[in-house]
């Protein structure tokens, strides 16, 4: 079983990246079963990530924690609603190997924010989601099959997505709170 996972995210990851597959390496399909086993394991990534932040808190901060941790999962849901959309539009059996790479994609970018933070880089979060717009982009026009012009678009539709998902948090008690404080 994590050996055809392993095969399935090496192949989703060649094929995003326009990479031919291995000379010596046997036909691999990227499943749904592939696809979904990534997502749970970034979500699950990102739910340590939150109860790691919230376990020395206090409990009159717990609403915070709440309210960012909404936001942390909005945001990483958005890359998977944009390319889900443009995957049915075009190709709609590589959204299975498009959810796998964004998952690693995602899951790679939230280990790396970690690591930055620990060293006190805190504002990182910006680069890295043009990053995932990119790799967005690059998974679009290899997988797709579509021109640069528009896997750019896309990318960049997911990265704007990713923003607008991060200004969520204004909406929420603690960004009125935060708002009221200035």
């Amino acid at each position: 079983m994590a050996d055809g996972f392993y095969s399935a995210v090496g192949a989703a990851s060649r094929a995003a990246m326009g990479l031919p597959p291995k000379a010596d390496a046997p036909p691999v399909t990227v499943t749904w079963t592939h696809a979904v086993t990534g997502i749970v394991v970034l979500a699950i990534l990102q739910a340590a990530i939150i109860v790691w932040s919230v376990s020395s808190m206090p409990l009159e901060a717990l609403r915070v924690s709440v309210d960012f941790g909404t936001v942390a999962i909005v945001t990483l849901a958005a890359p998977f609603v944009v390319l889900g959309a443009a995957a049915v539009l075009l190709k709609r059996e590589q959204l299975p190997a498009i959810y796998l790479f964004m998952a690693l994609v995602l899951a790679i970018s939230q280990i790396a924010l970690l690591a930055l933070g620990a060293f006190g880089v805190g504002s990182a979060g910006s680069a890295l989601v043009g990053l995932v717009g990119y790799f967005s982009a690059r998974a679009t026009k290899s997988l797709l099959r579509v021109g640069w012009g528009s896997a750019i678009l896309i990318g960049a539709v997911v990265a704007l997505a990713m923003f607008a998902a991060q200004s969520l948090i204004l909406a929420l008690p603690t960004g009125q709170a935060m708002l009221g404080a200035q």
